[in-house]
């Protein structure tokens, strides 16, 4: 039966699509259209100027400030300490600049918005020039993206004969003799002096001045000038996100200042990272921040990293209050690419890229896995069960069906592939602007298949990606932006989850079933059960599960000016509705399976069924979907007076989420407020609100307000810091905040202010079913959740106390936040409330308090030595957290307390050591030993047969035995690392590129066996269910007896007081990881002159290259999940294209 044809559903998710995409594809040509209907913008506005006796630098403000022009200019090229006196009213920008510059050296050059203001040169060349007939030189000015540069200055050094580049960035200049510089220039770049020596050929590529270039940075609700920001902001672009795999979340370790990211699975589609900003501050629900992606809540997962410009982390109060109930866990800002005024700009990227296993567990072999069982026995005083002779089969492999050797980690390829294609087009109009964007992802999984079926059993996925922004300058004071994106994810996998597969191919013995017998029957285990699986069969032929998740994304918005109320004000709307929707077909089959128990005489196996299976799919089909509307509405205000600059915004925000197995929507609305100043950009303040309402507390205590405010001081502007030391430290700015955020999530119940009532309790009857049969509606109502009326918000106060410097004219950039945040009215179910006080379950109630303390810290070092072009980055984070109050029963030891602990620590046990023979009366020889501990040596409570080579743990309370009295709280250090960095250093010469990216961890452990202790401890489900690591080698015998190993004494099945959580089993999870090289070159514009392509690059990128860590047996990322066997991550290799026409 066709699949496709059956699953309607799918068909209709298909269509709804389509749909979509052709919707986007008609606001793309009503873009391109508008963009050919541009008006001058310049031309129409008309300004209104008034200064008397003011500086240029003021009278450029007031322009920028009363309209959209952007001025341009450098310090050395313009006398902004000018004073100039003016009063100009309904002029436009033409005529006013002709009467600031009348009677200087300096001219202007207007492009719609954009005003550059030069030094007066001839853009004619020289009659004497032109008749000589002198070198004619020719090129293309980028920045650092290979974007071109429209309007960069290109001057023969020592004459005014000069020239302007054009839309493509190119020039074209007639210079006096072949040993003529260049000085090419433009705002907010590093100008350059280029030597002809006689090349007609010249590309420059400029790079960021920081000083210069008045940066904007993207804030809660709004963008903000960098210098004036008095919160904790770090921001990177798309470009320091180099993401070989399909989900963002997986490249975020170490990028940024702030944020705490590890990756537990690399399964595709199920492949998320864990992270957090600035660690933990609560104990009990909700602990992940809040994303936004061009303002909206979305899941950035499957976001296209071509289709992002920034990615912002906003961590203090000051950032984050204005998201009130949502902010306590810090905010992801994501702003995606949108158009610009240019020609339209095509760029496409190919990658291909093959994968491996960073890390897999090894396992024994049969032989040295019955060697270890025999010694079971024999330490449990049995006789082995293996006789040398039967060994010795096995390990001869001369027949593996009878006698096999099994390797279950060959199930897993050594490598697999994956590919990505990008194109999107950007461009526009003074009219209208876009960006396009279409991309498509495959990756095939690590399952070794047989291709057997009619279906793939292997894992895989595929992506389509596409967006769509739209901008319109509906009139002069009107902008529109229609947004569209939606993802397509298609992905397949074997009829069994891969937790399980991983978990069988861990608990399945080496010599117990081949993979599948030589005549091609399919093996069983003899004792066939739910936890007795072959995994070979449970990859190839359990049948297989397909889903499809379907995404669709839409924002409209609109920014008017209002003018003509007072200047400076503006509204802005926005409305935005996304649908997500996930559609599954499992189609399943259990085959039938056999066990060998020998041969026949012609040498056949003798085989009998251990399974009556059957080779029928059965299908079942599930889907699940959500909705979510959006509004938000705004006025802001922005205005400058003189030296005074004065910001303001008020907003009202809505959302509404819906899902399809829920009657009711979750509901959030609130109010936003902010409202900054700041004097001579040197003085900044800001003081914001956010007042938010919540489903989860009664009237009275719905609503809450959280307010920050923060400050800004840029020391290094002010008159008495001296220009000596500007040369060293250039920027000196000083920052703090404080304020408040708030948290309502608990991770469970909704509406926990509400009591309910349970029906099914038993024991009496209330009411009559149909037919008079007992048992109505009633049958023992009793109470369920306690109402608690007065339950409130969850409160986090957070002070940050930031520096940002600048030395050496910016080629060194750094900025430093220590952070104090003190979490109370934590919202949990309390647990020290007495059963006798007649609850049935535990009420709710804001009890707790958790503080956090720590540092980040971001650095960039940029330096251009001749054709050199060097930079360097790094970044740290430590965040520590304590509990200071939580509802817990006072203990009778200080070390079983959780208070004055740290969150997500270990409880455990503290080994001294082994058990030697010399803590034993020993009377009895060989298997007949008995063995008594002395008086005065401890005693388990955990188990009673303690012999030599178990774990001797520490008495805490001297009591001389070990019990849960002896357990210390908050041992080792968190699963969760309090430290996060990342450092890197890139290097580029004549269109040659090399970068290299480390990312580590600190202050992290991880406990063996915590997690799933039967995959990592010897036969703890008995030999029926047990295989052993190699690691397994390295323990106790009697032949071996030292403390210097992994592993204790063994035993046939579990020994509680050897398997329990303690120091023993305790690792340290810190790593460094090689996470990133890349190598590439860009053809210079010489090479391209003869292609349609105005620039090309390719590259060679690794990801996840090397580990260095303490752990040695997997990933020290997947800490113990699974005890190391999961889904592996992936180490890449990549080839890259990229063109741009």
């Amino acid at each position: 039966m066709n699949l496709k044809m059956k699953f309607g559903d799918k068909n209709t998710e298909q269509v709804k699509f389509l749909r979509i995409m052709r919707a986007i594809v008609l606001f793309l040509f009503l873009g391109i259209g508008m963009s050919f209907a541009s008006n001058s913008y310049s031309q129409e506005t008309l300004l209104s100027i008034s200064a008397e006796n003011k500086t240029v630098k003021d009278v450029f403000k007031q322009i920028e400030s009363s309209s959209e022009f952007i001025i341009f200019c450098m310090a050395d090229v313009v006398d902004l300490d000018r004073k100039v006196s003016l009063n100009l009213e309904g002029q436009n920008i033409e005529t006013i600049l002709n009467f600031i510059f009348r009677d200087t050296d300096n001219t202007f050059k207007i492009e719609d918005r954009q005003v550059i203001i030069t030094k007066k040169t001839s853009n004619l060349q020289s009659p004497s020039v032109l008749q000589q007939n002198k070198i004619k030189v020719t090129g293309v000015v980028t920045d650092t993206n290979g974007e071109s540069v429209i309007g960069a200055s290109v001057v023969e050094k020592g004459t005014t004969n000069g020239i302007t580049t054009d839309i493509d960035g190119r020039y074209e200049i007639n210079v006096s003799n072949k040993n003529a510089v260049l000085t090419i220039s433009y705002l907010g770049y590093v100008p350059q002096d280029v030597k002809v020596d006689g090349r007609r050929n010249i590309n420059v590529q400029l790079f960021e001045d920081s000083k210069a270039l008045e940066e904007v940075v993207v804030i809660g609700y709004g963008q903000q000038k960098k210098s004036s920001v008095v919160s904790s902001i770090n921001t990177i672009t798309s470009a320091e996100l180099k993401v070989p795999s399909r989900n963002l979340t997986n490249n975020l370790a170490g990028q940024v200042a702030g944020l705490i990211a590890v990756q537990r699975s690399g399964e595709p589609g199920y492949d998320n990272a864990e992270f957090w900003i600035r660690g933990v501050s609560t104990f009990n629900g909700v602990q992940n921040p809040l994303v936004l992606v061009d303002g909206v809540p979305r899941a950035m997962s499957d976001i296209e990293p071509d289709e992002i410009e920034t990615f912002s982390l906003l961590k203090d109060a000051a950032a984050t209050a204005v998201y009130g109930a949502e902010g306590a866990n810090g905010v992801i800002l994501i702003t995606s690419k949108r158009g610009r005024e240019a020609k339209p700009k095509f760029t496409f990227r190919a990658e291909g890229t093959m994968l491996t296993p960073t890390r897999v567990p090894e396992f024994l072999g049969s032989k040295d896995f019955m060697e270890a069982y025999n010694e079971a026995m024999m330490n449990e005083g049995k006789e082995p069960m293996y006789s040398e002779d039967l060994i010795g089969k096995y390990a001869s492999h001369t027949d593996l069906d009878l006698y096999p050797d099994v390797n279950w980690m060959d199930l897993l390829k050594d490598h697999t592939f994956n590919q990505r294609y990008t194109l999107n087009v950007r461009g526009g109009s003074a009219k209208a602007r876009y960006f396009v964007s279409g991309a498509y992802y495959s990756e095939k999984g690590l399952f070794e298949t047989n291709g057997l079926e009619k279906y793939d059993a292997n894992i895989g996925l595929e992506r389509f990606n596409l967006r769509s922004n739209i901008d319109i300058d509906v009139s002069k004071t009107t902008v529109l932006n229609v947004d569209m994106s939606g993802q397509y994810l298609m992905t397949n996998y074997p009829g069994v989850g891969t937790g399980d597969i991983f978990s069988a191919m861990t608990r399945t013995a080496p010599n117990q079933i081949p993979m599948v017998y030589s005549d091609g029957s399919l093996a069983g285990h003899v004792y066939h059960s739910g936890n007795r699986n072959n995994p070979y069969n449970l990859i190839n032929h359990s049948g297989y599960i397909k889903e499809w998740r379907t995404n669709i994304q839409s924002k409209v918005s609109i920014n008017q000016k209002l003018d003509f109320i007072t200047q400076g004000l503006s509204f802005k709307g926005a409305v935005s509705f996304d649908s997500n929707g996930t559609n599954v077909v499992a189609r399943k089959k259990s085959p039938t399976l056999y066990h060998a128990e020998g041969r026949n005489e012609d040498g056949t196996l003798k085989l009998s069924e251990v399974v009556a299976g059957s080779d029928n799919l059965s299908e079942e089909k599930s889907n699940k979907n959500d909705k979510q509307i959006y509004i938000e509405a705004s006025l802001n205000y922005q205005r400058t007076f003189g030296l005074h600059n004065v910001n303001g915004m008020l907003l009202y925000m809505q959302k509404e989420k819906s899902y399809h197995d829920q009657a009711l929507p979750y509901r959030k609305q609130g109010f936003v407020g902010r409202a900054s100043y700041s004097y001579d950009d040197r003085y900044f303040i800001e003081g914001s609100f956010g007042y938010t309402g919540s489903e989860n507390f009664a009237d009275g205590h719905r609503f809450g307000i959280f307010p920050a405010v923060g400050v800004g001081y840029l020391l290094s502007e002010e008159a008495f810091y001296s220009e000596s030391l500007k040369k060293i430290i250039n920027k000196l700015k000083l920052r703090a905040s404080y304020g408040r955020t708030g948290n309502d999530q608990t991770g469970t119940d909704r509406f926990i202010y509400r009591g309910t009532l349970n029906q099914g309790g038993g024991g009496y009857n209330l009411g009559i079913l149909n037919g008079s049969t007992n048992g109505g509606v009633g049958n023992s109502i009793w109470e369920a959740r306690f109402a608690s009326p007065t339950l409130s918000w969850e409160i986090e106060n957070k002070q940050n106390y930031g520096i940002d410097l600048g030395l050496f004219d910016n080629r060194i950039d750094l900025q430093a936040d220590y952070f104090s945040n003190k979490r109370h009215n934590i919202l949990l179910k309390r647990q020290t409330v007495l059963g006798v006080a007649g609850f049935q379950q535990t009420p709710w109630q804001n009890f707790g308090i958790v503080t956090n303390k720590g540092l980040d810290a971001s650095l960039t070092l940029n330096h251009k030595i001749g054709d050199w072009a060097l930079s360097a980055r790094g970044n740290f984070t430590f965040a520590r957290n304590k509990i200071v109050e939580k509802d817990e029963v006072p203990q009778p030891y200080s070390w079983m307390n959780d208070t004055g602990t740290r969150i997500n620590t270990w409880d455990l046990y503290i080994a001294e050591g082994l058990y030697k023979e010399e803590d034993f009366i020993i009377i009895g020889e060989g298997l007949d030993r008995k063995y008594t501990l002395k008086d005065g040596v401890v005693k388990s409570g955990l188990s009673s047969d303690i012999k030599p080579g178990d774990i001797k743990y520490k008495d805490m309370n001297n009591d001389g035995i070990i019990n849960s009295y002896d357990v210390v709280q908050d041992v080792g250090q968190p699963s969760v690392p309090e430290i996060v960095y990342g450092f890197g250093f890139n290097a580029e010469y004549k269109g040659i590129y090399a970068g290299i990216f480390f990312q580590g961890v600190g202050n992290t452990s991880t406990v063996i066996g915590a997690n799933a202790g039967q995959l990592i401890f010897p036969f703890t489900w008995g030999l029926e269910e047990s295989s052993l690591r190699d690691v397994v080698m390295d323990r106790w015998s009697e032949n071996n007896q030292s403390d210097n190993v992994m592993f204790p004494r063994l035993r046939t099945n579990t020994h509680q007081h050897n398997v329990s959580a303690s120091t023993w089993w305790l690792r340290n999870a810190a790593f460094l990881r090689l996470k990133n090289i890349e190598i590439g070159y860009n053809f210079s514009e010489k090479t391209l002159r003869h292609t349609p392509f105005n620039a090309l690059r390719i590259y060679l990128m690794g990801n996840n290259l090397a580990v260095w860590d303490h752990i040695k047996m997997w990933d020290p990322e997947i800490s113990n999940k699974n005890e190391g066997v999961n889904y592996p991550l992936s180490r890449t290799f990549t080839l890259g294209l990229e063109v741009s026409f």
